[in-house]
């Protein structure tokens, strides 16, 4: 064959170069498939939220005590009898017991995403032939069961092991009460497997807490402890088998589900059937309809996408409201959902307590729940909280003066507390409960606000509010506020510095020259930053009295010593030329103030807040004659019985000369 016929035509290495350009195309595209496969095949909540840091023991952290007398220890296998004398009460693992045919309707009163405090109170179970609806409780003296299983706490990972045991012990002693007959077996919440990423809140620790408490709860009510944990853990890692749960999830397949019913029946409470008759048992229907996809495996997002999940959000007793879009002030919330749609709920505080955390763990205030893979019953738990702050000590030059907050509830911790001067935080005083500071040259002749906060998971208690002025020693007198934003202070014995409180509550003081003590009881606010505030003045004169003008926030200064012995008073100003350093004070009333916070004195003007003075006249023009300097004041023996009001900026050199710490 000649070398020319071995050769291929042009039309052939065309042929050759297209099918390699195919080929090519193929490979490409099969990688950038697998690639976004392999991206979009987990949860897309599961990425963005890290799971909850656990201890490094937490193999060894579930101790259990072998000896108690409420554990069930092993026996031979009860069977299927003892399976179908017993009614299951729980969450979504109860519910998986019957959508995976191992249970029938009659044998379980469940739902999905049901927390504790929800299955002590609300009516979830139906009946044929009535409408009504009933709690848990209630549902078990309707059907007389012989003996009934609990599993809950899944769904409560956010909440104080106390709480939860409180809520616990009292559905427990609602089922005694509604149906004594029954045997009450208390069963472990499940535990978890390492690998829960759609569930990143989820804490194991929290679980075995919860388990070892419910224990201790079961001696105390004479109930019976199921340990099935025992089964469920690995006891390398102290989390959940994997190969009982679905990937990256809480929730336990059919093996895992099958483990503890043969855990239940080999650890069996054999008792004398008690009940005095088991006829009119009503029959169960399904009141909702639960998540169809197979438990064994985990449903694509697609499947899922078109299901139709119902997602409650409820407060817990009290302490606070939940918000979402336009409504406000409720104290439940309930959405139909599908896979693919989000819901966001805010929790708001009312005045004197904090947001502490929904019942499944979730720490922020707002929460946004979205790719619904369940029914969702969450609970917001708040906590009451105050602190009160008062002042004591002598108003001399060179005299220390000391502010002291008493904090009260259990979040209510020394390390989140802050205070303000006129409005501004000082950073110096930030965590100490005691400030201590030295009345020195820069105080004198001035007044100030001050009041304390208090903060936990983005919300915030604030306390009364004191108003301090210094001059050459405090005066006795005593204040109190009301709801109309007003209040005004009596003296009857000489002074040249006093003190008052605002807020919700009332300070006083005794008669003395040198020193003085205010305090005011606490005043609770809410998420906000603002603290309340209320105008409060005290002043000390030899005829004893003194005024406040309520209906335009003013308010008198106390005079100087010399004008307290002569009675005298003037109506003219201060010189404009002096040096001397004006007053500050603060005033709520809502007439002349828009805000409701103790402001700091730069926002003062003569449009939004006025002083009056102690003379008779009032002139208006007092907040024109600001002093040119404010480094300086005059001495006591020569200024006037009235002292005008000058715009005055609060900069960190009067922060620290109040908050000049003495440790």
């Amino acid at each position: 064959m000649s070398r020319n016929s071995q050769s291929m035509t042009p039309i052939q290495k065309q042929a050759v170069l297209v099918c390699a350009v195919c080929a090519l195309a193929i490979l490409i595209t099969a990688s950038v498939t697998y690639v976004l496969l392999a991206t979009k095949g987990g949860s897309p909540s599961s990425s963005s939220v890290p799971q909850v840091e656990e201890p490094d023991d937490l193999a060894t952290h579930y101790q259990v005590n072998t000896q108690s007398a409420a554990l069930l220890t092993e026996t031979a296998d009860a069977g299927e009898a003892y399976l179908s004398d017993t009614l299951f009460l729980g969450d979504s693992n109860t519910v998986r017991l019957y959508n995976n045919g191992l249970i029938t309707l009659q044998q379980f009163c469940a739902k999905e995403g049901i927390g504790i405090q929800t299955a002590l109170s609300e009516p979830l179970v139906t009946f044929r032939g009535t409408d009504q609806r009933y709690t848990m409780a209630q549902a078990v003296a309707m059907m007389k069961p012989r003996r009934v299983v609990i599993t809950l706490g899944t769904n409560d990972n956010g909440m104080e092991v106390e709480t939860f045991i409180g809520y616990y012990t009292q559905l427990v002693q609602e089922i005694q009460a509604s149906y004594p007959y029954t045997d009450i077996i208390v069963n472990t919440i499940p535990p978890v497997p390492q690998d829960h990423s759609n569930y990143p809140s989820t804490s194991q620790e929290k679980i075995d807490d919860f388990n070892m408490a419910l224990l201790t709860m079961c001696e105390n009510l004479g109930v019976k402890f199921l340990n099935s944990a025992e089964v469920l853990k690995d006891p390398a890692t102290g989390f959940g088998l994997d190969d009982y749960y679905i990937g990256g999830d809480i929730h336990l397949k059919s093996s895992g589900l099958k483990a503890v019913l043969n855990y239940l029946t080999t650890h069996a409470y054999e008792t004398e059937d008690r009940r005095p008759d088991t006829s009119n048992i009503p029959t169960r229907t399904l009141e909702y309809t639960s998540n169809p996809s197979d438990p064994v495996a985990p449903s694509s997002s697609s499947e899922a996408a078109g299901d139709a999940f119902e997602a409650r959000y409820r407060i817990d007793q009290a302490g606070g409201t939940l918000s979402s879009g336009d409504a406000a002030g409720e104290t439940s919330l309930r959405f139909d959902v599908t896979g693919e749609q989000s819901v966001t709920v805010t929790a708001v505080p009312d005045d004197g307590y904090f947001f502490v955390n929904w019942s499944d763990g979730v720490t922020s205030r707002t929460r946004t729940d979205s790719n619904f893979k369940q029914n969702l019953d969450v609970t917001a738990v708040f906590s009451r909280a105050s602190v009160e702050i008062s002042g004591e000590g002598s108003g001399i030059l060179g005299m220390n003066y000391t502010f002291t907050a008493r904090l009260s509830g259990q979040y209510a911790k020394a390390e989140n507390l802050h205070w303000y001067v006129n409005g501004v935080e000082s950073e110096e005083a930030a965590g100490r409960t005691t400030v201590s500071f030295i009345v020195d040259p820069l105080l004198a002749n001035q007044t100030y606000t001050v009041y304390a906060a208090v903060t936990y998971n983005d919300s915030q208690v604030v306390s009364n509010t004191l108003t301090v002025s210094f001059e050459s020693g405090i005066g006795t007198g005593s204040s109190s506020s009301s709801s109309s934003s007003s209040s005004s202070g009596s003296s009857s014995s000489a002074g040249s510095s006093s003190s008052s409180s605002s807020g919700s509550g009332s300070s006083s003081g005794a008669s003395s020259g040198s020193s003085s003590s205010s305090s005011g009881s606490s005043s609770g606010a809410s998420s906000t930053p603002e603290a309340p505030s209320e105008e409060a003045s005290a002043s000390s004169s030899s005829s004893g009295s003194s005024s406040s003008a309520s209906g335009a926030g003013s308010s008198s200064r106390p005079s100087s010593s010399s004008q307290a012995s002569s009675g005298s008073s003037s109506s003219e100003e201060t010189d404009s030329s002096s040096n001397s350093r004006p007053s500050l004070s603060s005033s709520g009333n809502s007439n002349s103030s828009s805000s409701s916070r103790p402001a700091s004195s730069s926002s003062h003007s003569s449009s939004s807040s006025s002083h009056a003075s102690s003379a008779a006249d009032g002139s208006d023009d007092a907040s024109s004659e600001a002093p040119a300097s404010s480094n300086s004041r005059p001495s006591s023996s020569s200024s006037s019985a009235s002292r005008g009001e000058g715009e005055v900026t609060v900069n960190d050199q009067f922060v620290d000369g109040l908050f000049g710490i003495v440790d």
